[in-house]
């Protein structure tokens, strides 16, 4: 179990991922315990100015099947309301 669970705790984990490597939503919910990862992903995005950008694919749950999931990436910048893929 994680010492915190509170929006600032998952928002340094997940910001920390992303700056390794990008990382589909399915992914984040199950690797860091962040269940919605939306919002703190648009918390970094207009809070704090972090250019993550979304990109849509499929994958594979831990059962099995697929859905669409967003893929965030982390780029260099600030991020710029309007500029960004879905």
């Amino acid at each position: 179990m994680r010492a915190s669970n509170t929006l600032q705790a998952q928002r340094s984990r997940l910001l920390k991922r992303l700056q390794e490597k990008e990382a589909s939503t399915l992914e984040l919910r199950h690797e860091l315990d962040i269940l919605a990862v939306a919002p703190r992903v648009h918390e970094l995005r207009h809070q704090f100015g972090f250019n993550i950008q979304t990109h849509w694919t499929n994958d594979r749950n831990p059962g099995g099947g697929y859905h669409r999931v967003a893929k965030y990436v982390l780029l260099a910048g600030k991020y710029k309301e309007g500029k960004q893929n879905g």
